[in-house]
């Protein structure tokens, strides 16, 4: 197989001043193994007889408490980055100046696709043309490089499918495989192996909340702790229940990038969705909503929907909430707000600050996807149009429901997975 790692590289700013340092600003793949964007910087390095320097840019978030979170493994990033560098440094983004740049001739950087992270690739895009620097971006946290894989916004997963699969071996050369894991990959991949020993035997149960038999991998991947060509070289191919979880980890995942990419207003109510939506949801404004809650009453659990505030408890004191919950627990924000545009504004900003995994094309998209985004019409009814609509029904003739309830009434404030 041919090698196409130099195809995850796209040289955004052409540069010639003389200075020899080759810099690689880390901001989205906080790990060693897989990671495309070291490797290129340490070959170039290495090549041209240049030292290396590393610069970990802290993550954008709205949630101290997810800083934290993504902290406790940084030190010992930072030491294990020093077997290809004299120079790591970690910095915020306030901290971000021309001084960093002071002797680099070549910048490598993790791909952008959030506006947060396109404003930062903004602000050194601005410094390498003042500089005269080489600035080269690497896609290094997806499987297919977003172009690549397709040069327009997909409707649906069956459109994007064929597109990545037909390029999933010519991407999935793996990189540093001998180093030493720092402590968030370690962790990843201890995770990793509980669910393939554990859980994905019995995938076809995941959909049920109280089984807990999803993988947890999700903020691991947001921080680049773990890369999915990793996750696909340890699944185990043979396993039945494989292809279900590998069309989640790459096909869903790699739609969600694609989405972002494509659509600059994944987070605004009157461009994320498709035309069908927005018809429907005109046309039910103004059904009657036998219930109205706030952003606050969600906080604190005060809905008469014992099956969401529990879902709601997940979210506040763990981080997390099963994926299906997930989906009912937006759809019941639809149901419970005057407008569309005001669930949608309540959904992203709980999204945003409260899960470990939110700020991620996956989270914006599994938000855009319950006003219809990569769904399809179905039958009419009140306040939810053509929208998919979920119930409580659905919970108890699906699951055993009950027992999460119980589970995460259990829990404290204090529960929160820092490990």
């Amino acid at each position: 197989m041919m090698s196409r790692l130099n195809q995850r590289n796209i040289v955004v700013v052409s540069g010639h001043n003389e200075e020899n340092s080759v810099l690689y600003l880390m901001t989205k793949s906080f790990r060693i193994r897989n990671n495309y964007t070291l490797f290129q910087s340490i070959e170039y390095s290495r090549k041209h007889g240049c030292p290396l320097k590393i610069i970990l840019v802290e993550p954008y978030e709205i949630n101290p408490r997810n800083i934290l979170w993504f902290h406790q493994f940084t030190a010992d990033l930072i030491k294990q980055l020093k077997v290809y560098s004299n120079d790591v440094s970690l910095i915020n983004r306030s901290q971000l100046n021309e001084e960093r740049f002071k002797d680099v001739h070549t910048v490598f950087t993790d791909k952008a696709y959030l506006k947060f992270d396109i404003d930062l690739l903004r602000q050194v895009k601005t410094i390498a043309y003042k500089m005269d620097m080489i600035l080269i971006e690497v896609e290094t946290n997806v499987f297919v490089p977003i172009t690549l894989a397709s040069n327009k916004e997909e409707y649906q997963a069956r459109t994007i499918r064929p597109k990545v699969h037909r390029l999933l071996e010519d991407f999935s050369e793996e990189v540093l495989t001998d180093a030493t894991l720092s402590k968030g990959e370690n962790q990843a991949f201890k995770i990793l192996d509980v669910f393939i020993e554990d859980k994905l035997p019995y995938y076809d149960q995941h959909n049920d909340p109280s089984l807990k038999k999803t993988s947890l991998l999700s903020p691991f991947l947001k921080y680049g702790f773990i890369s999915p060509i990793s996750i696909y070289h340890k699944i185990n191919h043979h396993d039945p229940q494989a292809e279900s979880f590998l069309e989640e980890l790459i096909v869903r995942r790699e739609l969600a990038y694609n989405f972002v990419y494509y659509n600059q207003g994944y987070d605004q109510f009157d461009k994320m969705t498709d035309e069908w939506a927005y018809l429907t949801m005109k046309q039910h404004l103004k059904d009657q909503r036998n219930y109205v809650y706030s952003k606050d009453d969600y906080i604190h659990f005060r809905t008469h929907d014992r099956y969401f505030n529990a879902a709601m408890k997940e979210m506040i004191y763990k981080g997390r909430m099963h994926s299906y919950m997930r989906m009912y627990w937006c759809k019941k924000i639809i149901e419970w707000s005057k407008t569309y545009q005001e669930a949608f504004d309540i959904a992203s900003a709980l999204n945003n600050e409260f899960f470990l995994d939110g700020l991620t094309p996956n989270g914006y998209t599994g938000v855009a996807w319950c006003f219809g985004k990569h769904d399809r019409a179905w039958f009419e009814r009140d306040i939810f149009g053509k929208l998919r609509y979920m119930n409580d029904n659905g919970l108890k003739r699906k699951f055993d429901i009950e027992t999460y309830v119980s589970q995460m009434n259990e829990l404290i404030e204090e529960d929160i997975d820092v490990i």
